[in-house]
């Protein structure tokens, strides 16, 4: 697409804004899907103009230096600054007192933050009296939406591994070969990042974890769970390396007729986490989940414990984290496990189907595609691929994909069946 003028940018993004807020409140379910595109676009435009508007030299530098913006929000965020004021307002010697940190410190973070928006200065400019609004908000722990575990996470975890990823880059000769991954620099520990976490004295990291994840899909993928034909999917549902079953608990509450069930497989200590979570739903949610012990990685498809010769596999949010070989292993063991014990008959009804639920690049990614995926880089190696790509690692693996489904989300769902031999 040839590049716009200035001018021409401020005319779509107005005709974008006025497309939203007119159909707003009252739309149909095409309109959504509209208005997602619009917002997405909307997205891109203001990127642009920021960076026509500023010009090269600016706009460099304001982003080499948006880490120290992302250290204000962990900052406030880490000290609870949008709980210490409540429902009222304070100022900013009553929050530093209260939370004991640095005066000076805080007083810098919180004008860096009101700029973007965060909090209301009661009073005007530098009267350092603070209270919270509908940004700040979703920085109080007890919020429905809060971000504060994410935001620990991203800015801690991945903060301090991104900040190795120049050194991270060069621990290998080979310009091919995985390197050492810039966490495992940043906290100085060997092997898998996952094994890291599940170490006793980082269990707070790993529960931090599990919960920055879950805000993070609420925010990006929230509707993942209504954009695709879930109920109508063939039982059970093998969900491989699904974690505590974020994504079914989900799906209970939106589909409760369903008589889609669900497995979830996936590490020991994972799936302890899982029972302290679903013990708190309803039965009838419950009796729909199973839950197995697995490794997706084990070296045989005994060892690896995923069910064979079910209808359905799941892998969602599992293949980024991985290498493109350790990708086609996991792939692979799933394979085996789908193409074991089944029916001899050739019918449709009998080819096992997998759903690969990934973030997928695509031209019109916005920004949270490309930071996640350098976070993911930096925090094990992994990476947010093109559909092209995940197309042919799964080709590599043995899989043929068949049809692929866009949502009102980052993530893109890929159907896959096993390739014949």
């Amino acid at each position: 697409m040839a590049e716009q003028s200035l001018t021409a940018q401020a005319q779509e993004l107005l005709r974008l804004v006025e497309t939203i807020q007119s159909t707003t409140g009252s739309a149909t379910a095409s309109d959504e899907h509209k208005i997602f595109a619009a917002r997405k676009r909307v997205q891109q435009l203001t990127a642009t103009l920021m960076r026509d508007v500023c010009g090269p030299l600016e706009y460099t530098i304001l982003l080499a230096e948006s880490c120290q913006e992302s250290a204000a929000l962990h900052l406030v965020t880490e000290y609870s600054v949008a709980d210490v004021i409540g429902d009222g307002s304070k100022t900013l010697a009553e929050i530093c007192e209260e939370v004991k940190v640095n005066f000076r410190y805080m007083d810098i973070a919180m004008k860096c933050l009101v700029s973007h928006g965060y909090f209301e200065e009661v009073g005007g400019f530098d009267t350092k009296v603070f209270k919270n609004n509908a940004m700040s908000d979703v920085l109080r722990a007890a919020h429905p939406q809060t971000l504060k575990a994410a935001i620990g996470f991203i800015c801690d975890d991945g903060g301090k591994a991104a900040a190795h990823l120049v050194e991270a880059a060069r621990t290998r000769a080979s310009t091919t070969e995985a390197p050492t991954p810039a966490l495992n620099l940043a906290f100085g520990f060997e092997g898998p990042v996952f094994q890291h976490w599940n170490d006793a004295s980082n269990a707070w990291r790993a529960e931090r974890m599990g919960l920055a994840m879950k805000q993070l899909h609420q925010t990006a993928n929230g509707n993942v769970v209504t954009d695709f034909n879930w109920h109508s999917l063939p039982s059970p549902v093998i969900d491989v390396g699904g974690g505590i079953g974020t994504l079914e608990l989900a799906l209970v509450k939106a589909y409760p007729e369903s008589p889609v069930r669900f497995t979830v497989v996936d590490l020991a200590k994972t799936l302890k986490s899982a029972e302290t979570v679903w013990k708190t739903q309803p039965a009838s949610s419950r009796e729909r989940v199973t839950f197995v012990e697995g490794d997706f990685l084990a070296p045989t498809l005994e060892a690896t414990r995923i069910p064979c010769g079910q209808p359905t596999y799941l892998l969602r949010h599992v293949l980024h984290d991985w290498t493109d070989d350790q990708v086609v292993a996991i792939l692979r063991n799933v394979r085996a496990a789908m193409v074991a014990r089944l029916p001899a008959a050739d019918s449709v009804a009998a080819t096992p189907k997998l759903l690969v639920c990934e973030i997928l690049l695509q031209s019109d990614s916005g920004r949270f595609a490309y930071t996640t995926s350098l976070q993911l880089l930096t925090l094990n190696n992994g990476v947010v691929r093109s559909q092209e790509e995940m197309v042919e690692l799964l080709k590599k693996a043995g899989f043929k994909a068949v049809v692929t489904h866009t949502m009102r989300a980052v993530d893109t769902i890929i159907e896959a069946v096993p390739s014949k031999d």
